[in-house]
């Protein structure tokens, strides 16, 4: 644990040591200017990296919120004689709401369409700096003042250091928002928003405040831009800025605060390297041997397909060659961008500091953090009295899909304490069912009561904090994150700390306890010594068992099973049952839906048999699998000589 804090923090500490002091050891403007620039894209970057790294979506909007808060601190300190914190604090002002305004439109798309959403912004926000004269001066640009920083007149080393310091903080605070339960869930709702909602997390309000707080640091970097530069043109934040820092954001690594400094070295540092020949040369160069490396690598431990490995040499190649050839790099430079971009998105998806992270885990040997001792199973998942009565109850539940009845008018009543099974043949409607019931399809007719209250309709978000958790016939983990992770995401009242508190760093223990917990459920289910694992990289039923312990991370009073024994091993189907006993011994009711007939048989108290959306038999096991409307919807029947029903074939 030393070593790791020793090694992590001790870098950290070295290179903003190393950074802080070059002016002091070198008299020379441009550089002192580069520096300065480097500082604010770090600050940029870490924004972007929240959108494209952590939340999955091509955000195309980055630049232009650099340009709003540019021009917000500018206009502020031109027309309202703001002090330099003032300014500062109202381009990130902008930049927030600005985010959360264009956030709830696109988030609610996906994809392309998230793209191109920010993408019209963009170019809407370009189009009304450069026509709005009567403010922003157009093309004709807006010269800006540097304002005092409390009372004092920064000189450019000053006006580095203040740079620096605020990328130092804006480093710590987002280290410790990401590491957070914040963090979990926007890795989570990027790998399955459909899972993320049925845990209660919210996926749509986590989406629009990640957005919206990556707006917001792009509006503080551009208002430190507007200081820095002290003139501004609404060409200055268009294509090819966005260009240069998705470039940045993917070649330094997505998901990293040391990826976002580096790509911020390298984008401040491009159009320099661009300008000298003999400099793009060397880079070239450098930037070929990483290609070789990362496919070679690749090709030899079999993690990468041959056309992988290959295409990001060639396209660095023709780099190399082209540095070599043509006479001014400049007037290639978006080829330039373009052939770099493919070679990190074909070839090193994670980045440099992705590809340099695992080689120097293992020269060093960094062990990830100690795991504490699980917590009590009693405290994590407290035994629920069996005081008996209805728990759920469905009236005449009907959902249609055009004029296909998937469920018909169903009335069911699941008890407290008990396990209910429902069974039917495929297309019956089962899955159908628990999908109305947890939220995820809206009922075209019925009701549904959870102890007598209306349940939500809608909404899994709104059902799973009722009390109603459930697991899903295709799997939905969250594959990039850990067992422990992804049971941690779903913790219900465990995190309470306020975000101020998060963000200084002052819910560690909170965290502690979160762990603790989690490391209980993946113990109830067989996961401990498996906890650090990625949950895409567990066995099929390990993935399952992962599910049903992430559910029960929710405290659930009625857990839901849709077909959890499905394409199980016949150990892993006993381990399994074996499970779901041990969570009815602690008073969870639960639905099981499932197509073994032996696990019904040993589990269920209580079957309800579903057929073409309608209830066709309701009783124990042993009387469902008799009752003759049941042999027929399951395998048919023809008359024997005696004239009894017998099955028509084996099921």
């Amino acid at each position: 644990m030393w070593k790791r804090l020793l090694l992590i923090r001790g870098a950290e500490l070295a290179v903003l040591a190393l950074l802080a002091a070059i002016p002091l050891m070198v008299d020379n403007s441009y550089v002192l200017g580069l520096l300065t620039l480097l500082a604010i894209y770090g600050i940029l970057l870490i924004g972007l990296d929240v959108t494209v790294g952590y939340l999955g979506q091509v955000n195309l909007a980055q630049a232009a919120f650099l340009g709003l808060g540019a021009y917000a601190a500018g206009l502020c300190v031109a027309n309202f004689d703001f002090g330099m914190l003032a300014a500062l604090a109202a381009a990130l002002v902008v930049g927030l709401i600005f985010g959360t305004l264009l956030a709830f439109p696109a988030l609610r798309l996906e994809g392309p369409q998230f793209a191109l959403a920010t993408l019209s912004f963009a170019a809407l926000s370009a189009t009304v700096l450069n026509e709005w004269e009567g403010l922003t001066l157009g093309a004709q640009g807006l010269q800006v003042s540097r304002p005092p920083f409390l009372g004092m007149t920064l000189d450019a080393p000053g006006f580095f250091w203040l740079c620096l310091l605020l990328l130092a903080l804006v480093w710590m605070a987002m280290r410790n928002l990401l590491s957070s339960q914040w963090g979990r869930a926007f890795e989570a709702l990027r790998d399955s928003p459909i899972a993320t909602d049925a845990m209660g997390v919210g996926t749509y309000r986590h989406m629009v405040a990640g957005f919206a707080l990556a707006s917001g640091l792009g509006g503080l970097a551009g208002g430190l831009y507007a200081f820095n530069f002290q003139y501004l043109q609404p060409q200055s934040f268009g294509w090819d800025l966005m260009v240069i820092l998705l470039l940045g954001v993917v070649l330094g690594g997505r998901k990293s605060l040391w990826g976002a400094l580096v790509g911020a070295s390298l984008i401040a540092l491009l159009p320099n390297l661009l300008s000298n020949r003999g400099l793009f040369q060397i880079f070239s160069a450098i930037g070929l041997l990483i290609a070789l490396a990362a496919g070679g690598q690749g090709l030899l431990k079999k993690t990468t397909r041959p056309f992988q490995a290959l295409a990001p040499v060639a396209a660095m190649g023709i780099l190399m060659v082209g540095s070599l050839i043509v006479e001014n790099t400049e007037d290639w430079r978006k080829a330039i961008f373009a052939l770099m971009l493919f070679s990190v998105v074909v070839g090193l998806p994670e980045g440099l500091m992705g590809f340099a992270a695992r080689f120097l885990t293992k020269l060093f040997h960094i062990e990830p953090p100690r795991l504490p001792a699980p917590a009590s199973l009693d405290t994590v998942l407290p035994k629920r009295t069996a005081n008996g009565g209805a728990l759920l109850e469905l009236r005449g539940l009907e959902r249609y899909f055009g004029g296909v009845k998937a469920v018909d008018g169903v009335s069911m009543t699941v008890q407290a304490g008990e396990i209910h099974g429902l069974i039917g043949p495929n297309g019956s409607g089962k899955s159908t069912a628990v999908n109305v019931i947890s939220g995820l399809y809206v009922p075209t007719g019925g009701d549904m009561l959870l102890r007598g209250k209306l349940l939500p309709v809608g909404s899994l978000f709104k059902v799973a904090r009722t009390g109603v958790a459930r697991t899903f016939q295709n799997l939905q983990l969250f594959g990039e994150l850990s067992a422990l992770d992804n049971v941690m995401v779903a913790l219900k009242d465990v995190y309470r700390s306020p975000l101020p508190l998060v963000l200084l760093g002052l819910a560690r223990a909170e965290e502690k306890r979160a762990s603790a917990a989690a490391l209980a459920l993946l113990e109830l289910v067989g996961l401990g010594d498996q906890a650090r694992s990625l949950a895409k990289d567990l066995t099929y039923g390990d993935q399952r068992f992962l599910e049903i312990a992430r559910a029960l991370a929710r405290k659930p009073e009625l857990l839901i099973l849709d077909e959890p024994a499905a394409g199980l091993a016949h150990p892993d189907v006993n381990k399994l049952m074996d499970i779901i006993k041990r969570i009815h011994e602690r008073g969870i009711s639960i639905i099981l839906i499932e197509h073994h007939m032996d696990v019904i048989s040993e589990l269920c108290g209580v079957v309800t048999v579903l057929d073409g959306g309608k209830i066709i038999a309701a009783g124990t096991a042993e009387q469902v699998k008799r009752d003759p409307k049941v042999i027929e919807a399951y395998l048919g029947v023809v008359d024997d000589p005696a004239g009894a029903a017998v099955p028509a074939q084996a099921g």
